[in-house]
């Protein structure tokens, strides 16, 4: 099977989101009823990013780790693995497909913030962040999946690892320089969405008291955790799948 494994699990993610159409509206009508009071109150700039950017990345974590513990629960992950499914290919792709149907889903919510702040040009860089930033939650949420014995469990954790992470990012304060917490920050994988949604909802006056150099950093700090979770991911794939396999009591 694995010449033809190729992209199976990558499909099956896409064709089930399609295919589930009253999760799909409510997980686009969701973040933007959420988003909706935050963009029209005027909130200050950064109350509305540290909220954003929570939501952005909570919803990719818990979508990620959530569905596939009840896959692993139900059993599918057991079969697909037995049907000779590679399990580096099953997560790794699995992340994949569910970060892109996690940035459609968000992209109206996301398109709402940037317009009521007076943005939207910014649409295009937010969303290639907001995208990478999805991927790199979608891999937290599959070590998280792994890691948990039970859907609550996973919630637990997902949101621990999620707040810990966006803490150390900067979101919801600015560690003063020279400080532990700015070293953390300086390699922090969500610090890029929250400066990005900082930077453009102040109509560009973060990049021009020096956003643009902070937002470069955050960006390979990102991808550099990126390419650190995806090799980990691929390197310990049989544990992982090994571990939600037993999730459905078989052992």
């Amino acid at each position: 099977m694995s010449g033809r494994a190729a992209g199976l699990a990558f499909a099956l993610e896409w064709r089930t989101a399609l295919r589930r159409r009253r999760l799909l509206v409510l997980n686009v009508a969701v973040p933007l009823l959420l988003v909706l009071p935050v963009a029209t109150a005027g909130a200050p700039a950064h109350h509305a990013a540290a909220v954003y950017a929570v939501l952005f990345v909570l919803f990719g974590t818990f979508g990620a780790a959530i569905p596939l513990l009840r896959d692993a629960e139900r059993g599918l992950v057991r079969r697909l693995l037995v049907g000779g499914l590679p399990a580096a290919r099953l997560l790794l792709e699995r992340a994949a497909a569910a970060a892109l149907v996690d940035t459609a889903q968000l992209t109206p919510a996301a398109i709402l913030a940037l317009a009521a702040a007076g943005a939207l040009p910014a649409a295009p860089l937010l969303l290639a962040v907001l995208l990478a930033t999805l991927l790199m939650a979608n891999l937290l949420g599959v070590l998280v999946a792994a890691v948990a014995r039970s859907v609550a469990e996973g919630a637990l954790f997902a949101a621990v690892a999620t707040l810990l992470l966006l803490h150390a990012s900067g979101v919801f304060r600015t560690p003063r320089p020279g400080s532990l917490a700015a070293v953390l920050e300086a390699a922090a994988p969500y610090r890029a969405l929250h400066e990005t949604l900082l930077t453009e909802l102040t109509g560009g006056a973060t990049r021009a008291a020096g956003g643009a150099a902070g937002g470069a950093a955050g960006v390979g700090a990102l991808a550099l955790g990126l390419v650190a979770v995806a090799a980990l991911t691929w390197l310990a794939s049989l544990r992982l799948a090994a571990a939600l396999a037993r999730a459905d009591g078989r052992g």
